[in-house]
């Protein structure tokens, strides 16, 4: 099979109205070998969807967060086994809510904000003790509106003071880990979030228009978030996880869900974590990424659809089997999706890395990210 059987499935997409507009890449030992895009970035001007347009990668910025503290652990800087209260003091007292009463939580370890089994949960989670998370995601959203945001270590720090979903390290469950890890990045390198992640990976992978906003003299690219694929397609009259579309660096980058990318910017990424041992991060780290961090018990709640045939560790889903999973990607490849429909999948085994981008609210992994891969590894392996 050939490549240009993604530019196919793409084209077929697109006609039958599945999504508004795509871009996909593909590299292979390092270096890109297919790319393409169809349709529209923005319906109602007309806008051609390309490789180059930039999206809001949503929780694919979990990707990279979980690159750059895994750097600080390569340069001896952090350990998953530390106590995150070392780190952010106010989550040194962590606590749950049962029935109403205060428990203590044992201590939060880096290993459970990689995993997710923290127990910081994200905003309308239904689970007792919610509440206060759901006020402080408000209260960022309201410092933001109001022009005063607080930052990323304020939020942190006011995290650190509310409960806890359950007793941490008792279960998986998808929450704010990744934003307070992008404040454990700031306190344990001493440098801004973002300007880290632009030393670090951005500017050594050519990653140029990957940011967690979008400059003025950028916004032509910038594409239309839609709900659907109707004629016209709907906007969004509200916000997700208080990601607005910031025309310079907010005070709060998040670290699960901030960043602006395009797929070839993403696949520059994709490229080093399929193969590592370019700079940014050793064979080693890509190891290290394409273990499971859940127990059995854990994996209980570890359910998503999206999810099956996977472990987790690192932000990350990590395949584990291919019959579940029916993605022809080999054991070990590892990567995660954006509530957007944005999607990465790293395979150090083949070197191969497949990056798919659309914009959709509510999107995760789509049905064409995961006919992408499927015909990616029919021409590439």
């Amino acid at each position: 099979m050939e490549l240009e059987t993604v530019k196919l499935i793409m084209d077929k997409t697109i006609a039958d109205h599945a999504e508004n507009g795509a871009a996909a890449v593909m590299t292979k030992d390092g270096s890109e070998v297919y790319s393409c895009a169809a349709g529209l970035a923005d319906v109602e001007g007309g806008v051609p969807f390309t490789e180059e347009t930039i999206c809001r990668a949503f929780s694919c910025s979990k990707i990279v967060t979980a690159t750059a503290a895994i750097q600080l652990i390569e340069r001896g800087l952090l350990d998953t086994s530390w106590e995150l209260g070392w780190i952010i003091p106010e989550f040194s007292e962590a606590f749950y809510i049962r029935e109403g009463k205060k428990i203590p939580s044992p201590k939060i370890r880096i290993r459970d904000l990689f995993n997710m089994t923290s127990g910081i949960a994200y905003p309308g989670d239904p689970h007792e003790g919610i509440e206060g998370m759901n006020d402080l995601w408000g209260e960022l959203d309201k410092s933001i509106k109001d022009g005063k945001s607080m930052t990323t270590a304020e939020f942190a720090a006011k995290a650190g003071r509310q409960p806890l979903m359950f007793a941490a390290g008792d279960e998986w469950m998808y929450g704010t880990s990744a934003d307070i890890m992008g404040a454990v990045i700031e306190k344990v390198s001493g440098q801004r979030f973002g300007d880290y992640l632009k030393e670090n990976i951005f500017d050594p992978l050519g990653m140029n228009d990957t940011a967690f906003y979008v400059p003025k003299d950028k916004r032509d690219r910038l594409a239309v978030l839609y709900e659907n694929t109707a004629t016209p397609p709907k906007r969004p009259d509200w916000v997700n996880l208080c990601i607005y579309d910031y025309d310079k660096p907010p005070a709060f980058e998040s670290g699960g869900a901030g960043l602006f990318t395009t797929a070839r910017d993403l696949s520059k990424l994709g490229a080093e974590l399929s193969c590592g041992g370019k700079g940014v991060v050793s064979r080693s780290a890509v190891r290290f990424m394409q273990q499971n961090g859940l127990s059995d018990e854990q994996k209980r709640t570890f359910n998503w659809d999206s999810c099956r045939g996977f472990g987790y560790a690192n932000f990350m889903r990590i395949h584990e089997d291919p019959n579940v999973s029916g993605l022809m990607a080999s054991k070990g490849a590892f990567g995660w999706d954006g509530w957007t429909g944005t999607f990465l999948l790293n395979d150090p085994q083949d070197k191969i890395s497949v990056t798919v981008f659309v914009q959709r609210t509510g999107a995760g992994t789509t049905q064409l990210a995961r006919s992408i891969v499927n015909a990616a590894y029919a021409a590439l392996v």
